[in-house]
């Protein structure tokens, strides 16, 4: 258990941390608006309400919540630990909206506007990660997407990393992907005391443990996808909606991509509360929503066969490329997008703003790096790839590069399926 002085001090690194941001031109109070901007959009019926006093008031809430300790007796002490954090943040920014906004906007979002209000548009497209445990490189490699709306990135996005990958080496049970997913009139936890799971839960070295420990806790972390790996290399896929969850093991190699679920009771689960959600609005079959999650869909069954045919003829740092820059097929199926629409009625199309493959252990250390300018979207498979090396193995760079610039095209040609 995190002591309160340690969580006083996180509090007070994730204020500074919301005011570096503005002063390098985030601005909080513009996150603020861009936000309240995208919920009611997103939720017309929050039209008139004052959505300012819903945030408050359901972060009270959440802190009058009683934990149930005979369930989670890791959990004794927390309260203590959760007060301090909150007061830390307010010793640097004294704004109730602002601590509410950085410590329970998720919550609000997955526990409340996708659980009482029905949405005109599903949540945004938010990335991509596979992974290989071994490959042809001598080491792991791992390949990322991320995908968003261009408007929340004003003033731009990160440029690319100054040093390449270390040694990677796994002690514990490690997440090693994460992507955005999520069910409309999805169901609610029984509890919604804010319970930072990195403060109660144990180191694991087995996968199996960890992730029953995770299934115990399930109300108290996710909507989402997620990538975890086991010292042994041993690989799982969670797909999570606010309650359930579904895992897909595996040995080798591990994908997931956003806003869709292909685990059998997950997909049944989230086809039945999307009817739902159609039926509430009076939507037929021929509706916007049903086009975005099947447009995910088919990207989701489409990145596993290409991570699963690139780990049959021995994975590398460019094969993981040319998955991530995917554009070889038409839009919904590839993994690369640059703002389609799947349907007329969307009001936003999604872009794949970053773009990375690495090798992260082992001889051959290193990075492919693409960004786009949100603010003024290119397709990110034509701008300029930054080949980053591995902490030691600067002078390779020119090796690299080479092998980058007689790849042509990245993302015409992945593996085929």
């Amino acid at each position: 258990m995190i002591s309160t002085e340690e969580a006083r001090a996180q509090g007070r690194r994730e204020a500074e941390k919301a005011l570096d941001q503005n002063r390098a031109g985030g601005d909080v109070w513009r996150k603020i608006k861009n936000l309240f901007k995208w919920a009611t959009t997103s939720y017309p019926a929050l039209a008139g309400l004052d959505l300012k006093k819903m945030m408050l008031d359901f972060s009270e809430e959440r802190m009058n919540d009683d934990l149930d300790l005979a369930r989670y007796p890791e959990c004794r002490g927390l309260r203590e630990a959760v007060e301090a954090r909150r007061k830390g943040f307010a010793e640097i920014i004294d704004e109730p909206i602002a601590a509410t906004i950085e410590l329970d906007w998720s919550w609000f979002c997955s526990r409340r506007l996708s659980t009482r209000f029905v949405s005109v548009l599903p949540p945004e497209s938010n990335c991509t990660s596979f992974w290989f445990s071994d490959s042809k490189e001598g080491g792991a490699v791992q390949g990322d997407n991320g995908d968003d709306v261009t408007f929340f990135y004003e003033a731009g996005f990160a440029p690319p990393p100054a040093t390449g990958p270390s040694e990677t080496r796994f002690t514990k049970v490690t997440q090693i992907g994460c992507v955005a997913s999520a069910v409309l009139c999805d169901e609610e936890p029984e509890s919604l005391f804010p319970v930072d799971l990195d403060w109660v839960r144990p180191e694991f070295t087995e996968l199996a443990e960890f992730i029953a420990f995770m299934e115990r806790y399930r109300d108290f972390w996710g909507p989402g996808n997620y990538l975890f790996i086991d010292p042994d290399m041993n690989l799982a896929a969670v797909e999570k909606a606010n309650i359930r969850m579904g895992v897909r093991y595996s040995r080798g190699w591990a994908a997931i991509t956003a806003c869709a679920y292909v685990i059998p009771e997950m997909n049944d689960f989230h086809h039945e509360r999307a009817r739902r959600s159609f039926e509430a609005r009076g939507w037929g079959e021929d509706n916007p929503d049903a086009a975005f999650w099947g447009g995910a869909e088919k990207r989701y069954h489409r990145l596993l066969e290409l991570v699963e045919k690139e780990y049959e003829r021995g994975a590398t740092v460019l094969g993981a490329a040319q998955i991530a820059l995917d554009h070889a097929v038409p839009f919904p199926d590839r993994i690369c997008l640059e703002g389609q629409k799947g349907h007329p009625d969307l009001l936003y199309g999604n872009w794949t703003i970053v773009s990375s493959a690495a090798c992260v252990a082992g001889p051959n250390r290193r990075e492919l790096y693409w960004v786009i300018d949100p603010t003024n979207p290119q397709p990110i498979y034509t701008t300029p790839c930054h080949v980053i090396p591995g902490e030691g193995l600067e002078t390779r760079r020119a090796e690299w590069e080479q092998e980058v610039a007689q790849a042509g095209e990245i993302g015409l040609n992945p593996p085929s399926v």
